[in-house]
Protein backbone atom coordinates (compact mmCIF):
# COMPACT_ATOMS: atom_id res chain seq x y z
CA UNK A 1 0.00 0.00 0.00
CA UNK A 2 1.16 3.54 -0.81
CA UNK A 3 -0.19 6.44 1.25
CA UNK A 4 0.62 10.08 0.52
CA UNK A 5 0.87 11.52 4.03
CA UNK A 6 1.16 15.26 3.28
CA UNK A 7 -0.86 16.74 0.41
CA UNK A 8 -3.02 19.82 -0.03
CA UNK A 9 -6.37 20.90 -1.40
CA UNK A 10 -7.98 24.24 -2.20
CA UNK A 11 -11.55 23.96 -3.53
CA UNK A 12 -12.56 27.02 -5.56
CA UNK A 13 -15.66 27.90 -3.44
CA UNK A 14 -13.58 28.27 -0.29
CA UNK A 15 -10.85 30.20 -2.09
CA UNK A 16 -13.48 32.64 -3.36
CA UNK A 17 -15.10 32.93 0.07
CA UNK A 18 -11.94 33.83 1.95
CA UNK A 19 -10.75 36.03 -0.92
CA UNK A 20 -13.99 38.04 -0.79
CA UNK A 21 -13.31 38.91 2.87
CA UNK A 22 -9.51 39.01 2.84
CA UNK A 23 -8.06 39.14 -0.69
CA UNK A 24 -4.39 38.29 -1.02
CA UNK A 25 -1.96 37.68 -3.86
CA UNK A 26 -1.64 34.08 -2.70
CA UNK A 27 -5.38 33.45 -3.07
CA UNK A 28 -5.38 35.15 -6.46
CA UNK A 29 -2.65 32.76 -7.56
CA UNK A 30 -4.51 29.70 -6.23
CA UNK A 31 -7.73 30.66 -8.02
CA UNK A 32 -5.80 30.42 -11.29
CA UNK A 33 -5.32 26.69 -10.65
CA UNK A 34 -8.79 25.14 -10.22
CA UNK A 35 -7.32 21.61 -10.30
CA UNK A 36 -6.18 22.21 -6.70
CA UNK A 37 -9.76 21.41 -5.68
CA UNK A 38 -10.73 18.96 -8.42
CA UNK A 39 -11.14 15.68 -6.54
CA UNK A 40 -12.11 13.67 -9.64
CA UNK A 41 -8.89 14.64 -11.39
CA UNK A 42 -6.98 13.98 -8.17
CA UNK A 43 -8.23 10.41 -8.06
CA UNK A 44 -7.11 9.91 -11.66
CA UNK A 45 -3.65 11.18 -10.72
CA UNK A 46 -3.47 8.91 -7.69
CA UNK A 47 -4.42 5.94 -9.85
CA UNK A 48 -1.81 6.87 -12.44
CA UNK A 49 0.95 6.82 -9.81
CA UNK A 50 -0.43 3.84 -7.87
CA UNK A 51 -1.12 5.84 -4.71
CA UNK A 52 -3.83 4.11 -2.70
CA UNK A 53 -4.73 6.86 -0.24
CA UNK A 54 -3.89 10.49 0.39
CA UNK A 55 -4.02 12.70 3.48
CA UNK A 56 -5.17 16.21 2.60
CA UNK A 57 -5.16 19.56 4.37
CA UNK A 58 -6.03 23.07 3.26
CA UNK A 59 -3.50 24.90 1.07
CA UNK A 60 -1.61 27.13 1.81
CA UNK A 61 -0.21 28.71 4.98
CA UNK A 62 0.37 32.22 3.67
CA UNK A 63 -3.35 32.85 3.12
CA UNK A 64 -3.74 32.93 6.92
CA UNK A 65 -1.01 35.49 7.61
CA UNK A 66 -2.43 38.48 9.50
CA UNK A 67 -6.03 37.44 8.84
CA UNK A 68 -8.13 39.81 10.99
CA UNK A 69 -9.24 38.30 14.30
CA UNK A 70 -12.90 38.94 13.56
CA UNK A 71 -12.72 36.78 10.41
CA UNK A 72 -10.59 33.98 11.82
CA UNK A 73 -13.19 31.73 13.53
CA UNK A 74 -15.56 31.62 10.56
CA UNK A 75 -12.78 31.07 8.02
CA UNK A 76 -11.11 28.34 10.07
CA UNK A 77 -14.40 26.50 10.47
CA UNK A 78 -15.20 26.89 6.78
CA UNK A 79 -11.74 25.67 5.76
CA UNK A 80 -12.10 22.54 7.85
CA UNK A 81 -15.60 21.87 6.54
CA UNK A 82 -14.26 22.27 3.01
CA UNK A 83 -11.46 19.73 3.50
CA UNK A 84 -13.79 17.25 5.18
CA UNK A 85 -16.29 17.56 2.32
CA UNK A 86 -13.55 17.08 -0.29
CA UNK A 87 -12.30 13.93 1.43
CA UNK A 88 -15.85 12.59 1.84
CA UNK A 89 -16.34 12.49 -1.94
CA UNK A 90 -14.00 9.47 -2.03
CA UNK A 91 -13.88 8.16 1.53
CA UNK A 92 -11.88 5.09 0.54
CA UNK A 93 -9.13 7.26 -0.95
CA UNK A 94 -8.75 10.28 1.33
CA UNK A 95 -8.11 11.16 4.94
CA UNK A 96 -8.72 14.75 6.06
CA UNK A 97 -6.59 16.87 8.40
CA UNK A 98 -7.96 20.01 10.04
CA UNK A 99 -6.10 23.31 10.26
CA UNK A 100 -5.72 25.72 13.18
CA UNK A 101 -3.62 28.65 11.89
CA UNK A 102 -3.65 30.12 15.42
CA UNK A 103 -3.31 27.13 17.79
CA UNK A 104 -4.54 28.73 20.99
CA UNK A 105 -6.90 27.55 23.72
CA UNK A 106 -9.69 29.53 22.07
CA UNK A 107 -9.66 27.10 19.14
CA UNK A 108 -9.67 23.85 21.12
CA UNK A 109 -13.44 23.44 20.51
CA UNK A 110 -12.66 23.52 16.78
CA UNK A 111 -9.90 20.97 17.42
CA UNK A 112 -12.53 18.68 18.97
CA UNK A 113 -15.01 19.33 16.17
CA UNK A 114 -12.44 18.39 13.54
CA UNK A 115 -11.56 15.10 15.21
CA UNK A 116 -14.85 14.03 16.77
CA UNK A 117 -17.46 15.43 14.38
CA UNK A 118 -15.70 15.70 11.04
CA UNK A 119 -13.70 12.50 11.50
CA UNK A 120 -10.35 14.08 10.70
CA UNK A 121 -7.15 12.19 11.53
CA UNK A 122 -5.12 15.13 12.83
CA UNK A 123 -4.57 18.88 12.95
CA UNK A 124 -2.27 21.07 10.85
CA UNK A 125 -0.44 24.02 12.40
CA UNK A 126 2.24 26.32 11.02
CA UNK A 127 5.84 26.81 12.07
CA UNK A 128 5.17 30.36 13.23
CA UNK A 129 2.05 32.40 13.94
CA UNK A 130 2.50 35.85 12.43
CA UNK A 131 6.15 35.65 13.46
CA UNK A 132 5.55 34.21 16.93
CA UNK A 133 7.27 31.00 18.02
CA UNK A 134 5.34 27.82 18.82
CA UNK A 135 6.88 27.37 22.26
CA UNK A 136 5.31 30.60 23.52
CA UNK A 137 2.93 30.25 26.46
CA UNK A 138 -0.20 31.07 24.43
CA UNK A 139 0.29 27.95 22.31
CA UNK A 140 1.14 25.51 25.10
CA UNK A 141 -2.50 24.51 25.86
CA UNK A 142 -2.87 23.38 22.25
CA UNK A 143 0.16 21.11 22.41
CA UNK A 144 -0.82 19.85 25.84
CA UNK A 145 -4.24 18.92 24.47
CA UNK A 146 -2.73 17.20 21.44
CA UNK A 147 -0.50 15.24 23.80
CA UNK A 148 -3.40 14.34 26.10
CA UNK A 149 -5.61 13.15 23.24
CA UNK A 150 -2.68 11.62 21.29
CA UNK A 151 -3.80 13.55 18.22
CA UNK A 152 -1.11 13.77 15.52
CA UNK A 153 -0.01 17.21 14.36
CA UNK A 154 1.03 18.10 10.82
CA UNK A 155 3.62 20.92 10.95
CA UNK A 156 3.71 23.03 7.79
CA UNK A 157 6.27 25.83 7.39
CA UNK A 158 5.08 29.43 7.35
CA UNK A 159 6.59 32.52 5.74
CA UNK A 160 7.96 35.45 7.70
CA UNK A 161 7.31 39.06 6.76
CA UNK A 162 10.96 40.07 6.67
CA UNK A 163 12.02 37.47 4.10
CA UNK A 164 12.76 38.48 0.54
CA UNK A 165 10.45 36.98 -2.07
CA UNK A 166 13.09 37.13 -4.82
CA UNK A 167 13.55 33.86 -6.69
CA UNK A 168 11.06 32.18 -4.29
CA UNK A 169 13.96 31.68 -1.86
CA UNK A 170 11.54 32.46 0.96
CA UNK A 171 9.97 29.06 0.27
CA UNK A 172 12.79 26.96 -1.15
CA UNK A 173 15.17 27.93 1.68
CA UNK A 174 13.07 29.88 4.18
CA UNK A 175 10.50 27.19 4.79
CA UNK A 176 13.00 24.45 5.74
CA UNK A 177 14.74 26.96 8.00
CA UNK A 178 11.53 27.95 9.79
CA UNK A 179 10.51 24.32 10.20
CA UNK A 180 13.87 23.65 11.84
CA UNK A 181 13.53 26.62 14.18
CA UNK A 182 10.07 25.44 15.27
CA UNK A 183 11.34 21.90 15.88
CA UNK A 184 14.36 23.06 17.86
CA UNK A 185 12.36 25.48 19.98
CA UNK A 186 9.85 22.75 20.86
CA UNK A 187 12.76 20.49 21.79
CA UNK A 188 15.04 22.99 23.56
CA UNK A 189 12.15 24.56 25.49
CA UNK A 190 11.53 21.21 27.17
CA UNK A 191 8.07 20.81 25.62
CA UNK A 192 8.91 17.55 23.85
CA UNK A 193 10.21 16.17 27.15
CA UNK A 194 7.13 17.29 29.07
CA UNK A 195 4.71 15.94 26.45
CA UNK A 196 5.85 12.38 25.68
CA UNK A 197 2.81 11.51 23.55
CA UNK A 198 3.10 14.55 21.28
CA UNK A 199 3.36 13.33 17.67
CA UNK A 200 4.40 15.86 15.03
CA UNK A 201 4.90 15.20 11.31
CA UNK A 202 7.24 17.72 9.68
CA UNK A 203 7.27 18.69 6.03
CA UNK A 204 10.37 18.43 3.80
CA UNK A 205 12.25 15.83 5.87
CA UNK A 206 12.49 17.98 8.99
CA UNK A 207 14.02 20.99 7.27
CA UNK A 208 17.76 21.35 7.87
CA UNK A 209 17.80 19.54 11.22
CA UNK A 210 19.25 16.26 9.87
CA UNK A 211 21.99 18.10 7.96
CA UNK A 212 22.97 20.27 10.93
CA UNK A 213 22.62 17.53 13.56
CA UNK A 214 26.20 17.86 14.83
CA UNK A 215 26.13 21.66 14.81
CA UNK A 216 22.86 21.81 16.76
CA UNK A 217 24.23 19.39 19.35
CA UNK A 218 27.61 21.12 19.40
CA UNK A 219 26.20 24.47 20.44
CA UNK A 220 24.05 22.81 23.09
CA UNK A 221 27.13 21.10 24.54
CA UNK A 222 28.97 24.43 24.47
CA UNK A 223 26.09 26.30 26.10
CA UNK A 224 28.27 27.41 29.02
CA UNK A 225 29.96 29.73 26.51
CA UNK A 226 26.63 31.49 25.95
CA UNK A 227 25.28 32.16 29.47
CA UNK A 228 23.13 35.10 28.34
CA UNK A 229 21.04 32.81 26.11
CA UNK A 230 17.95 30.96 27.26
CA UNK A 231 18.69 27.37 28.27
CA UNK A 232 16.36 24.78 29.78
CA UNK A 233 17.77 21.83 31.66
CA UNK A 234 16.54 18.52 30.28
CA UNK A 235 17.03 14.90 31.23
CA UNK A 236 18.28 13.94 27.79
CA UNK A 237 20.28 15.29 24.91
CA UNK A 238 17.90 17.50 22.85
CA UNK A 239 18.75 15.50 19.72
CA UNK A 240 16.76 12.63 21.21
CA UNK A 241 13.68 14.86 21.29
CA UNK A 242 14.30 16.05 17.73
CA UNK A 243 14.44 12.43 16.59
CA UNK A 244 10.92 11.98 18.00
CA UNK A 245 9.51 14.13 15.20
CA UNK A 246 8.36 12.43 12.00
CA UNK A 247 9.59 13.61 8.61
CA UNK A 248 8.17 13.26 5.11
CA UNK A 249 9.86 12.56 1.78
CA UNK A 250 8.96 15.88 0.13
CA UNK A 251 12.45 16.73 -1.09
CA UNK A 252 11.57 16.95 -4.78
CA UNK A 253 13.87 14.10 -5.78
CA UNK A 254 16.85 14.93 -3.54
CA UNK A 255 18.33 11.49 -2.91
CA UNK A 256 21.28 12.52 -0.70
CA UNK A 257 19.00 14.68 1.46
CA UNK A 258 16.67 11.71 1.93
CA UNK A 259 19.58 9.49 2.90
CA UNK A 260 20.65 12.11 5.45
CA UNK A 261 17.12 12.32 6.84
CA UNK A 262 16.75 8.56 7.07
CA UNK A 263 19.95 8.29 9.07
CA UNK A 264 18.77 10.97 11.48
CA UNK A 265 15.10 10.09 11.99
CA UNK A 266 15.33 6.32 11.48
CA UNK A 267 13.05 4.40 9.14
CA UNK A 268 10.32 4.25 11.78
CA UNK A 269 9.92 8.05 11.69
CA UNK A 270 9.81 8.75 7.94
CA UNK A 271 6.61 8.82 5.87
CA UNK A 272 6.03 9.00 2.13
CA UNK A 273 4.51 12.27 0.88
CA UNK A 274 4.35 14.28 -2.35
CA UNK A 275 3.15 17.85 -1.59
CA UNK A 276 0.55 17.40 -4.35
CA UNK A 277 -0.79 19.41 -6.15
CA UNK A 278 2.18 21.78 -5.89
CA UNK A 279 5.04 21.57 -8.36
CA UNK A 280 5.44 21.52 -12.14
CA UNK A 281 3.27 19.43 -14.42
CA UNK A 282 0.18 20.26 -12.34
CA UNK A 283 1.83 18.53 -9.40
CA UNK A 284 2.58 15.28 -11.19
CA UNK A 285 6.30 15.94 -11.67
CA UNK A 286 7.03 15.93 -7.96
CA UNK A 287 4.98 12.77 -7.45
CA UNK A 288 7.05 11.06 -10.10
CA UNK A 289 10.46 12.20 -8.85
CA UNK A 290 9.62 11.51 -5.20
CA UNK A 291 8.48 7.97 -6.00
CA UNK A 292 11.73 7.44 -7.93
CA UNK A 293 13.68 9.00 -5.07
CA UNK A 294 12.19 6.48 -2.59
CA UNK A 295 12.88 3.59 -4.99
CA UNK A 296 16.51 4.74 -5.33
CA UNK A 297 17.06 4.39 -1.57
CA UNK A 298 17.42 0.64 -2.15
CA UNK A 299 15.34 -0.31 0.86
CA UNK A 300 14.20 -3.80 1.69
CA UNK A 301 10.54 -4.61 1.04
CA UNK A 302 9.83 -4.33 4.77
CA UNK A 303 11.63 -1.00 5.09
CA UNK A 304 9.85 0.44 2.07
CA UNK A 305 6.48 -0.70 3.41
CA UNK A 306 7.22 1.12 6.67
CA UNK A 307 7.84 4.42 4.88
CA UNK A 308 5.06 4.00 2.32
CA UNK A 309 2.23 3.02 4.64
CA UNK A 310 2.92 1.38 8.00
CA UNK A 311 4.39 4.41 9.77
CA UNK A 312 1.61 6.79 8.83
CA UNK A 313 -1.07 4.20 9.58
CA UNK A 314 0.43 3.73 13.03
CA UNK A 315 0.25 7.49 13.55
CA UNK A 316 -3.32 8.05 12.44
CA UNK A 317 -4.54 4.93 14.25
CA UNK A 318 -2.78 6.33 17.36
CA UNK A 319 -0.89 3.14 18.15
Amino acid sequence: MLIDAFAHVMPVPFAKKISASYPTKQLEELLAFPYFGDMENRVRVLDKYHIDKQIINIARPDIWKHLPDELLPEMVRSANDTVAEAAAKYPDRFYAVGTLPVPTEEFLPEFDRCINELGMVGIQVFSNVNGRYLDEDDFRPFFEYANKTKTPIWLHPQLRDEWSTDYVLNKSLGWPYDTSVAMCRLAFSGMMEELPDLTIITHHMGGVVPYYEARIEGFWKARNLFPSYKWVEMKRNPLEYLKRFYADTVLNGGLSANECGLKFFDLSHVVFATDYPFGPGQGETWIDVIEKQVDALELSAEEKEAICSKNILRIIERK
